[in-house]
């Protein structure tokens, strides 16, 4: 909310803004999460100029949007332990600002002021409340905009998906020849219904159509890449490669490293060993300034040994070396802090143990 009036130092009225995460049930509005409140402005002072500290917690530097970045955090909390409803909450704070603007003159007032919709680009279909109450907006934008693709939608692309989908780029370009059989639906985020899974639909299909119900932005090719058609990788900004078979790798990597496209690719080799299941997920991280972990990315066949060349319904393996490659993709654009750039990185199963290069 802005254009509220409140009195800065100089004994003069101001007129600053206040916002807090919204909870939101659908379109519902749901009661307030807490009665904390931000503020953009000079501190808060009385009608003689002297800071008001009664609901100024603590100054802070709370980014919203480019135009709002809030200064102050609030607290007045009622007697009650919570308000009611974001009314009574925003005006609460309204009055505790405008009291003594309107000391100096009576006639100001936060009322009858404008609204604006910040939401007007956003890919998702319903409101993000998470990221504003999570306070990550501003760091969230830097991935917004960004045109990435999944090259294999199999156990880890397809947590891949499920994962970059919560995220603000602009399009996930999804690339697989493959159909939903019933293997699939073993490892994979959510569950498939035998109805679903009679119709044997396409896998890129299938996942553009689930996930399209919860954004926009979503690209299916029902093809596998090769040399025909690597080319649809040019526009990207950033590649998961989650390929089973590793023989189809070169032509796709040889390409985006000539066109100096940053890519992740993934992989993991697992074995039986006394009727137990041990092994390494691996990550290994190109970009065009570093390249010098190629070498950790096998271009051949497996061995006919490797247990997950046939039998790769273990979700949460697939799970954990998809997020090893986000975090990497997440921290190459400044999300996460990276003191170093980690470009291979090894989970040793039965040791529970990362190894890293960088």
């Amino acid at each position: 909310m802005s254009g509220i009036p409140y009195v800065n130092n100089q004994k003069t009225i101001s007129f600053g803004v206040i916002f807090c995460p919204l909870t939101l049930s659908e379109n519902k509005i749901m009661p307030p999460s807490d009665h904390t409140v931000y503020f953009m402005g000079d501190h808060p002072c009385d009608q003689y100029g002297k800071p008001d500290d009664s609901f100024v917690n603590s100054p802070t530097s709370q980014y919203l949007s480019p135009e709002i970045t809030g200064t102050f955090y609030f607290s007045s909390k009622p007697a009650s332990g919570n308000y009611p409803d974001f009314h009574s909450k925003m005006t609460r704070y309204i009055s505790l600002l405008s009291a003594p603007a309107k000391s100096i003159d009576p006639g100001v007032s936060g009322q009858n002021k404008g609204s604006h919709f910040y939401n007007e680009d956003s890919v998702f279909l319903y409101t993000d409340t998470y990221t504003a109450r999570a306070n990550l907006t501003g760091v969230s934008e830097k991935l917004k905009n960004q045109r990435v693709a999944i090259v294999g939608l199999g156990g880890t692309g397809s947590y891949l998906l499920d994962f970059i989908s919560k995220t603000p780029v602009q399009k996930i370009s999804l690339f697989d020849g493959d159909d939903m059989l019933n293997h699939n639906a073993f490892r994979m985020p959510g569950v498939m219904t035998i109805s679903e899974l009679k119709e044997q639909p396409d896998k890129v299909v299938y996942f553009k159509e689930k996930y399209s119900a919860f954004r926009s932005g979503i690209d299916a090719h029902n093809f596998y890449l090769d040399e025909s058609n690597v080319h649809l990788l040019e526009e990207h900004d950033f590649v998961f490669l989650s390929l089973d078979r590793a023989s189809a790798k070169k032509c796709i990597i040889d390409f985006l490293i000539e066109k100096k496209i940053p890519f992740v690719d993934l992989g993991m080799g697992i074995s039986i060993v006394n009727n137990s299941l041990r092994g390494t997920l691996r990550k290994t991280l190109i970009t065009p300034d570093n390249n010098s972990s190629i070498t950790r990315i096998a271009m051949q066949e497996v061995a006919d040994d490797d247990l997950y060349a046939t039998n790769i319904q273990i979700s949460e393996l697939n799970a954990l070396n998809a997020i090893q490659g986000v975090l990497a993709w997440k921290k190459l654009n400044g999300f996460y802090l990276a003191e170093e750039n980690l470009v291979n990185s090894t989970f040793i199963l039965d040791e529970e143990e990362f190894n890293h290069e960088t």
